[in-house]
């Protein structure tokens, strides 16, 4: 601002000496000599022009000048501060007749603008008691109809031996009717190679200049950082190189900002300030120093409810719920921007009576984050979460070409159901549930980052329920050969004690190998891998079948099933079915196993009391379907009589008909036999002959 006003003290001195030593002039180095003469003296800048310069005095003075440069006076040449193709000037001589200065134009052709540091402290009083008395007062007397700037740059002051920023393509039309009007801009810049736009006044500009507070609105375009267009409303004043702001209002759609601010020293301060956006209301204060090429800013802000997704704009489909990113159609390849983190240094402090994020409700959230280097770290040590207590951290590294992030979590005693429905739109656990994380990923998009993710994560729920699923029963129903997806029905319902595993995850892929459930009708071990990219998994379980609803069973009522069961395909729809390659490797062992759990099944609720009798025509049939024949086992197909064989052998154990078998040597020995001749049956019967 203090150099603005000196360039222009600078403009209004040239032209009331051209105006009133223009006759008198001989030459035009005549005219050089003693304008550049009476600017040094009036401003303490020396103006340069190195190509022609072209006077005419009526009807209005007119001057242009090519090659010029403006610097501190005693400066070498090669350190002016400012310097354009062409400067074009215009000055209305019947007003100055009157004693004012009115300007009919002041037009900047390609200038490059280096803006100076801030002065020390040592020489901020002295520099500040200047520029009041020089520009500021001859600005009272001024009008200016039209001030240009065409294809400008602006330098701005660097920082730890960096290079300030630049503003480029700067194109600006400014006006000043008198010194009692509103001071009016229209500009358009370039800035990291994006575009912005800001219109807007300054109200009693003469009055502003003397440190009192006008009205003052602004209009801005950022599209790189916002969606819409901003504006702002309030009262201004200028005095002793500090800007104030004050009961102002700014707008970005519904979101709104309220306040007061002020600039001085290159230190930007909001105190207080009020955001309402969104249904959210936050109260804080900011501090923000802007003298280095990367702003530092430190803010503190607290709300009693604050909704993160509403905030950002964010519709549900897209923070969380049942329409997360990668919900339904896979995890997103979307680019996520974090250029912002290497753009800014930052010490930032939240605090709420609850906080929403991604369908979550977090409660007592104080929360600390920190920004520097281009490097992200924020912690929530302590907060409350659906009846339980947790911390975690995230730290977000952008220093380099390719992100990382690693993410910390521990949590304990919550609610699962709420907190599964509200987070990830799985409405299938109810229980207390505890979960620990600690991942690790990199990549700038939801799908490279998945791809990437390592680390660890262990989950556990207690006295609690699968929803909308019977395992036991579903177990029985595989005598239809192959479940697809989970055969969900709402008014069913599997109790548990416990469910639980651990995972070791690398690249994607996590691996488990002590998934285990335990509950009233059925055990379950099991291990498997998620692919997380592929939105897939396969499981191999081993379920135990518990012939009473009593309890969760002892030692004696356990019958395993004798045939693994895998669970395998995308996640959403799998496929579920008995793992014939288990039968092969061991079939006499299975034959064996189906026998003995006869006599547990046709006492569970709703098995069939021909499930053992069965066993005969899955070797039998089994050659015809053998996923689906092994069904029969459970009752759920209708079972088909074995073969007759050659000698009266007895029938299978479980079978309503069965008549007890001879005490004979022979008899006793058959049972092996006909177990063997079973098995290599079956094998026969899934091979073919």
């Amino acid at each position: 601002m203090r150099f603005t006003l000196f360039g222009l003290a600078a403009i209004v001195t040239i032209g009331v000496v051209a105006v009133f030593a223009g006759p008198l002039f001989i030459s035009t180095d005549d005219l050089r000599h003693s304008l550049f003469a009476q600017v040094e003296a009036a401003t303490g800048y020396r103006l340069r022009v190195s190509g022609p310069v072209q006077v005419s005095l009526f009807p209005s003075l007119d001057l242009v000048a090519e090659d010029v440069g403006l610097a501190q006076s005693g400066a070498a040449e090669r350190t002016e501060m400012a310097r354009a193709k062409s400067l074009r000037f215009g000055l209305q001589l019947s007003a100055l007749l009157g004693g004012k200065v009115r300007m009919t134009e002041v037009t900047l052709v390609n200038p490059v603008i280096l803006v100076p540091q801030a002065p020390k402290h040592a020489e901020e009083q002295a520099t500040a008691e200047t520029a009041a008395s020089g520009p500021a007062a001859a600005l009272k007397a001024l009008t200016l109809d039209k001030l240009s700037i065409k294809n400008g740059t602006l330098i701005l002051p660097g920082a730890d031996g960096a290079p300030g920023k630049r503003i480029e393509a700067l194109d600006l039309e400014a006006a000043l009717p008198a010194s009692a009007a509103a001071l009016t801009f229209d500009m358009k810049a370039v800035i990291d190679g994006d575009r912005y736009a800001a219109a807007g006044s300054i109200g009693q500009f003469g009055d502003f200049l003397d440190g009192k507070a006008v009205p003052v609105s602004l209009a801005l375009h950022a599209p790189a950082y916002l969606d819409e267009r901003t504006t702002l409303d309030g009262t201004a004043s200028y005095a002793g190189e500090s800007f104030t702001l004050g009961q102002f209002t700014a707008r970005v759609g519904n979101k709104i900002l309220g306040g007061s601010a002020s600039y001085k020293g290159n230190l930007v301060t909001l105190h207080p300030f009020t955001l309402n956006a969104n249904g959210n209301t936050l109260t804080g204060t900011l501090v923000a120093d802007i003298s280095g090429a990367i702003p530092a800013i430190n803010v503190a802000v607290s709300g009693e409810t604050l909704d993160v997704d509403r905030l950002l704009g964010q519709s549900d489909a897209a923070s969380g719920g049942a329409g997360a990113p990668g919900a339904g159609s896979g995890w997103s390849d979307a680019k996520i921007d974090f250029a912002g983190l290497r753009a800014v240094t930052a010490k930032v402090k939240l605090t709420a009576s609850q906080l929403t994020y991604g369908g979550i409700k977090i409660g007592n959230v104080a929360a600390d984050a920190t920004i520097a280097g281009g490097k992200l770290k924020a912690q929530l040590p302590k907060f409350q979460l659906y009846g339980g207590a947790g911390a975690v951290a995230l730290e977000v590294d952008a220093s380099g070409k390719v992100a990382a992030q690693r993410l910390r979590l521990s949590l304990a005693n919550f609610d699962a159901y709420p907190f599964l429905r509200d987070g990830a739109g799985f409405e299938n656990i109810e229980g207390t549930g505890a979960i620990t994380l600690d991942l690790a990923a990199s990549g700038a998009s939801q799908r490279a980052m998945v791809e990437a993710l390592n680390g660890t994560a262990k989950f556990e729920f207690t006295d609690g329920a699968i929803r909308g699923i019977n395992i036991a029963k579903s177990l029985r129903s595989l005598s239809s050969g192959m479940l697809a997806g989970w055969q969900q029905d709402e008014a069913e319902k599997t109790d548990f004690a416990t469910l639980g595993a651990s995972f070791k995850i690398a690249n994607g892929q996590a691996q488990t190998a002590d998934l285990k459930l335990a509950g009233p009708l059925v055990r379950m071990n099991g291990a498997g891998n998620i692919d997380l990219p592929a939105r897939a998994f396969k499981f191999k379980v081993d379920p135990q079948l518990v012939a009473s609803l009593e309890g969760q069973g002892g030692k004696s009522d356990l019958q395993g099933l004798g045939v693994p069961v895998v669970i395998a395909g995308p996640w959403a729809r799998p496929s579920i079915y008995p793992d014939i390659e288990g039968i092969l490797k061991d079939p006499v062992a299975a034959y064996q196993q189906f026998n003995r759990l006869g006599a547990g099944l046709v006492s569970l609720p709703g098995a069939a009391t021909g499930s053992v009798d069965a066993i005969g025509g899955l070797i039998q049939k089994g050659k015809q379907d053998p996923l689906g024949n092994l069904g029969q086992i459970f009752g759920t197909q209708p079972a088909v009589e074995p073969a007759p064989a050659a000698s009266a052998d007895p029938q299978p154990v479980g079978s309503e008909s069965a008549a007890p078998p001879k005490k004979s040597k022979k008899r006793q020995a058959e049972p092996a036999h006909a177990a063997e001749a079973a098995a290599k049956q079956a094998l026969q019967s899934l091979f073919g002959n």
